[in-house]
């Protein structure tokens, strides 16, 4: 068992997902945003990407600094073997943008408006060309990011408010109670 232990702290990957699992939100989206391709492995990739904290601005980001654009127009399995697991992690990060699993936060915009907005345009030229790219975004779900208006889709929980009139119980009783 301790052979094991040891075993485990020595994985570099391991580690990482520690450091990661210890920091709040905020620093995680602030972390993952800062990722790129030589920084970004698959296994931080895709355990970022399935966290509730991530915003849609912070999965956008790390979608566009993970440089899929040499990857987009090759079929799965003209990938080189070493990015295969990393290209399954952006095929991962790319459903859960499209399903709407990540909320926009005004706080979070998307860093680079304009790489993700060229990104769509290409996409909207392949469509018209016919080819299909593997990263396929749903404009209506990205567009509260790219576009000039800002949606802010977190989830708040507002107390309700107090009446400022008595309940139908008090108001029948309060003339017997006089």
């Amino acid at each position: 068992m301790p052979h094991r232990v040891r075993a485990m702290q020595s994985d570099p990957e391991a580690e990482i997902l520690e450091m990661l699992k210890a920091l709040s939100p905020k620093e995680l989206c602030e972390l993952a945003r800062k990722l790129d391709r030589s920084t970004m492995t698959p296994v931080v990739l895709s355990w970022i990407s399935a966290q509730r904290s991530v915003d849609l601005g912070t999965a956008m980001t790390m979608f566009i600094n993970a440089d899929p654009d040499a990857f987009n127009h090759l079929a799965r399995e003209d990938v080189p073997e070493r990015y295969r697991r990393h290209c399954a992690s952006l095929d991962a990060l790319c459903q859960r943008i499209n399903c709407g699993y990540y909320l926009p936060d005004p706080d979070r915009p998307l860093a680079r408006v304009r790489d993700f907005a060229q990104w769509m345009r290409r996409q909207e030229a392949d469509e018209r060309s016919r080819l299909k790219g593997r990263w396929i975004f749903n404009p209506v779900t990205v567009a509260p990011m790219i576009s000039d208006i800002r949606f802010d889709g977190r989830r708040r929980r507002e107390k309700p408010a107090k009446a400022d009139r008595p309940g139908l119980f008090r108001k029948v009783l309060s003339p017997l109670m006089t």
